[in-house]
């Protein structure tokens, strides 16, 4: 029996993959073993039986740890190494996942040497490292948590969004463009907002003039809506600014309803 390897997205790192035909045979080598001990014949062959089922029984104590660490890493990894903002906002838990990361690096290179998966799981300390490794893990997942809690807390609209996606939502929320595409998660009808370009770099600014519906139509703000800042506080902005034009349009369909003829007042 032989692990696999497959290469990390981001890293390229080679990781171990088990196939389901692989964990099956392990389970059923352990059952062939487990009926063995019940034979009166075992006596001369009782040392290698234990031994056999000892080394199957670590195999499958370090596969489960190994691949719980392994996708919790690969997770982690994007978020604490490849977001800058987040580095920023958790240094020190930044700083604890790059000791993990370095850890992780290491075992991943060990175990890629030899693929016999007795082999590779037998080590001596591989469980108690990779114990270590996830404990570790495990204080940045609730680190992770409690920081985009606060962010759900500040604006509960992010709520509506997974983690993944909050995620990308916090790393590019000083880019209002790169954030548009998240737009019809937090809002029902509000698809994009329409930004101010700058008539002398032709680039759009971070200053919001209208708003768009899922449909396309386009509705003009009454006044300028400022994207710059934390993205829960603009995005907060955004909210408000909307609720402001729907009012604003509202009184003026109102006000108006008796001064114009119904077909235009319709086009209003």
């Amino acid at each position: 029996m032989a692990f696999e390897e497959e290469p990390h997205g981001r890293t390229k790192l080679s990781l171990l993959k088990a196939r389901d035909e692989l964990i099956e045979t392990l389970e059923e080598n352990q059952v062939q073993l487990q009926n063995l001990m019940t034979s009166r014949y075992i006596a001369h062959f009782l040392a290698d039986v234990s031994s056999w089922q000892k080394k199957l029984s670590q195999a499958d104590q370090v596969i489960v740890i190994w691949f719980e660490v392994q996708r919790s890493w690969s997770h982690l990894e994007s978020i604490f190494i490849g977001s800058q903002d987040i580095r920023n906002q958790l240094p020190d838990d930044s700083a604890r996942f790059d000791g993990i990361d370095a850890d992780f690096r290491e075992l991943a290179s060990e175990a890629t040497k030899d693929l016999n998966v007795v082999k590779c799981t037998n080590k001596d300390g591989l469980f108690e490292r990779l114990e270590d490794v996830q404990k570790r893990l495990s204080l940045c997942e609730k680190a992770l948590a409690e920081y985009l809690e606060t962010k759900r807390l500040a604006f509960p609209r992010f709520y509506f969004v997974s983690s993944a996606d909050l995620l990308d939502i916090l790393s590019t929320g000083n880019d209002p463009e790169a954030v548009m595409r998240h737009m019809t998660k937090l809002f029902d009808s509000l698809a994009k907002v329409e930004l101010r370009v700058d008539e002398e770099t032709k680039k759009a600014t971070k200053v919001g003039v209208g708003m768009y519906a899922k449909d396309g139509e386009y509705v003009d703000f009454p006044s300028e809506c400022d994207l710059d800042g934390q993205v829960e506080a603009w995005l907060s902005r955004v909210l408000a600014k909307m609720r402001e034009t729907v009012r604003f349009h509202m009184t003026e369909a109102v006000g108006s309803y008796e001064e114009k003829p119904r077909d235009l007042w319709l086009l209003l």
